[in-house]
């Protein structure tokens, strides 16, 4: 793999809910977490922890067919290897992860994924991503379905908030004025910072609610 070239900074969230602002030329690191087969975490030379979600990739989530599967494919993949990021320019964080095409020891993993049929093309995404006019993701289906989303409504699910603390029905986990639980909450592996306020984050690393 030639050297890839990265144009923007990456504004990302480590695992102690500092704010982290990583140089995107530099961006590489060794993965030390999969969490699923679209998430991982990666930790920079800087010693940051930064989860990356998988640009275009929806893999089942735990306790659906082919969970074991896909993680186990990107664990193969990636786990304990050198790995480069390419963020998604167009789209911002979700739920504090950042969105990127990932190179494990030169293995686009995104596109590896989808050619093993461990994972499918995330469709909604199709007309925001910067990476649904490569050749990969053209070819698992982001060709037929562009511009056939509403981009106001896609925005909307991919960055609920700026600041990731609500969830896609609208839960503020900053809200304390009642208890909320994992089932309150649509998606997974929600950042939940050192105070943790409704006790989500078993395991302590920063994460609740890990799928």
């Amino acid at each position: 793999m030639g050297t890839i070239n990265f144009s923007n900074q990456i504004w990302a969230t480590s695992a102690n809910s500092e704010s982290v602002t990583t140089s995107s030329i530099n961006f590489e690191g060794i993965v030390t977490k999969v969490t699923d087969g679209d998430t991982l975490n990666i930790m920079t030379k800087e010693g940051d922890t930064i989860t990356i979600r998988l640009a275009l990739i929806d893999a089942p989530e735990r306790n659906e067919p082919g969970f074991n599967e896909a993680k186990n494919f990107i664990t193969e993949q990636c786990l304990d290897k050198n790995a480069q990021v390419d963020p998604d320019n167009n789209q911002g964080l979700t739920y504090g992860r950042t969105v990127a095409v990932v190179y494990c020891e030169g293995v686009n993993v995104n596109e590896a994924i989808l050619d093993n049929n461990l994972a499918d093309i995330y469709q909604n995404f199709c007309e925001v991503s910067e990476f649904a006019d490569t050749d990969w993701a053209r070819e698992h289906g982001c060709s037929n379905t562009r511009g056939d989303n509403n981009s106001d409504d896609n925005d909307k699910k991919e960055n609920p908030a700026e600041s990731g603390s609500t969830n896609d029905n609208g839960v503020d986990i900053s809200d304390t004025s009642k208890d909320l639980d994992c089932k309150d909450f649509d998606e997974k592996n929600i950042p939940v910072g050192e105070d943790d306020p409704h006790n989500l984050d078993a395991d302590g690393d920063g994460i609740g609610c890990e799928g």
